[in-house]
């Protein structure tokens, strides 16, 4: 009886043993993934924001961190920083992109999909309206545990308002 019960029993499963590990997905051939990322800092009463801009490869291509002197919510920061993004992708000049943020809110609002906050509605219909631009674009938000940045926190703790590396990148990031 006992082996009978063993050799049926459903394998139990763990929360571990669900949580997918996705590596980072390339975008097509001659496109560019915009990845962003935002970081509240409540005691500073202050915002970090980190954008990075890889090729098909993979490499990057160029990134930026920024703070802002603002105290916002995480939602507000999240679409500050995809707002940061779209701008920074037309001023490198790429144009057929995916952005890719944490907020499934920001990115469903603007792909047509959902609705957000008040708080940030202007702020996606300025980027909606700024996203036309480009050739090709598209709004993603990363499936299980992308490992492809690091949270912006802890650098842009440390970057004083803006910078920019147009050739060669940190190793952070």
């Amino acid at each position: 009886m006992d082996e009978f019960q063993v050799a049926n029993e459903k394998p139990q499963t763990t929360r571990e043993s669900t949580t997918k590990e996705i590596k980072w997905c390339p975008p097509q051939l001659g496109s560019y993934k915009v990845k962003v990322d935002g970081a509240v800092f409540t005691k500073q009463k202050q915002v970090g924001i980190r954008v990075v801009i890889r090729d098909s490869a993979g490499e990057v291509t160029v990134a930026l961190s920024h703070k802002h002197a603002r105290p916002l919510g995480a939602l507000e920061t999240e679409a500050k920083a995809m707002e940061v993004g779209i701008q920074f992708a037309l001023d490198v000049g790429v144009r057929d992109l995916i952005f890719e943020g944490d907020a499934l809110s920001i990115c469903n609002a603007l792909r047509g999909v959902g609705e957000v906050s008040m708080f940030v509605q202007n702020l996606v219909a300025g980027m909606s309206q700024c996203a036309k631009v480009f050739r090709s674009y598209a709004f993603s938000q990363p499936r299980g545990r992308e490992i492809s940045l690091q949270p912006a926190g802890p650098h842009a703790r440390s970057i004083e308002n803006y910078v920019a590396w147009l050739e060669e990148c940190p190793s952070l990031i």
